[in-house]
């Protein structure tokens, strides 16, 4: 069962369908393909639609998986219905454990951080579930694969019986072996790489965990009460192995900043103290990277009074404040979403 099938009902009740219509059920089945399938390339554009930004092809898309189900369906960007459908789509996506599911949950929260919000309500909240599963499923123990020995015994040739020809038995021997091999070969891969990636979580633990250690105080003594902030974001960012958020990420950057993590700052003040001391990726241009489209406006206008509203431009409000944690956060955020997606 998915995610829609509990809550879609009580997520177009704003649009007043009955759960029996048939535009109902063409809304959700094509959240549930559009959700179920969605590629990374793709997920920027439909967090981006879902809050309010242009559709274009995503709401082409978007369209044509309803009209699937529904041929007299029609819409233009800016109407409820097709706004209700990426965001179902997105939480469709999220209960995969997967990239897309990654991408999907970072770009959630970037909107959060910047005030943009889908119909959905609950969006932020099913994209911090997602990297707490994301982050369990990384770190299961893994158990060994029962191995299928009943069908290669059969294929064994019995070279007791009566009147056995040599050269079937090979035959069936030679295939069987091969069969075994196979399996072998298969689960060992399976295995390699979950040991793999089971061994590089454990090591990324052990890098945020020594990181913070080292760094907790040193951002909150910094002689710039705005200093430190976009800084530890790339540190911790850094220190990850997986393009995913740990979920601990926000109170891990808390305890480095400390009392400073706690107070409110303009974005942009943390922008301009950061220039020139903190490089940060390059990043696509737009609301859902309000940290690096910041930097960005900064660097290219060398910090005239205009980089700001050049900025505004990109979607982007550098002038919301927000706790230094969460800048923070945020920064580190935009990294991984950068690095998952490029």
């Amino acid at each position: 069962m998915t995610v829609l099938v509990e809550r879609f009902p009580r997520w177009v009740e704003s649009v007043e369908l009955l759960p029996a219509s048939a535009r109902f059920t063409a809304l959700r089945q094509a959240a549930e393909g559009v959700g179920g399938t969605l590629e990374p390339a793709a997920a920027l554009d439909l967090v981006a639609y879902a809050v309010g930004r242009d559709g274009g092809f995503i709401f082409e898309a978007l369209c044509a998986a309803v009209s699937v189900y529904d041929p007299s369906f029609a819409a233009s960007p800016s109407d409820l219905e097709p706004h209700l459908v990426a965001s179902a789509a997105l939480a469709r996506a999220l209960e995969n454990d997967n990239l897309t599911a990654s991408i999907v949950a970072a770009a959630i929260l970037s909107a959060e951080f910047a005030g943009l919000y889908a119909p959905v309500a609950e969006l932020p909240q099913l994209a911090r579930a997602a990297q707490a599963r994301r982050f369990g499923s990384l770190r299961e123990r893994v158990s060994m694969p029962r191995l299928e020995l009943e069908s290669l015994f059969k294929n064994m040739p019995s070279f007791a019986a009566n009147g056995w020809r040599a050269s079937e038995a090979v035959d069936r021997l030679a295939n069987a072996t091969k069969l075994l091999a196979e399996q072998l070969d298969g689960i060992l891969g399976g295995l390699a790489q979950r040991f793999e990636a089971r061994s590089d979580a454990a090591d990324e633990e052990l890098d945020v965990l020594w990181w913070a250690f080292a760094a907790q105080g040193s951002a909150s003594t910094a002689p710039d009460p705005h200093d430190g902030l976009l800084r530890a974001g790339l540190e911790l960012a850094d220190r990850h192995r997986f393009k995913a958020e740990i979920p601990t990420a926000r109170e891990i950057l808390r305890r480095v900043l400390g009392a400073r993590g706690e107070e409110e700052y303009v974005l942009a003040d943390a922008i301009a103290a950061a220039a020139g001391r903190v490089e940060l990726d390059p990043s696509p241009a737009g609301p859902l990277f309000p940290i690096l489209t910041s930097n960005a406006a900064w660097v290219a206008l060398a910090g005239e009074n205009d980089w700001v509203a050049a900025a505004a431009r990109l979607g982007v409000d550098p002038t919301i404040r927000r706790p230094g944690y969460e800048i923070a956060a945020q920064t580190m955020r935009e990294l991984l979403l950068v690095r998952a997606s490029g």
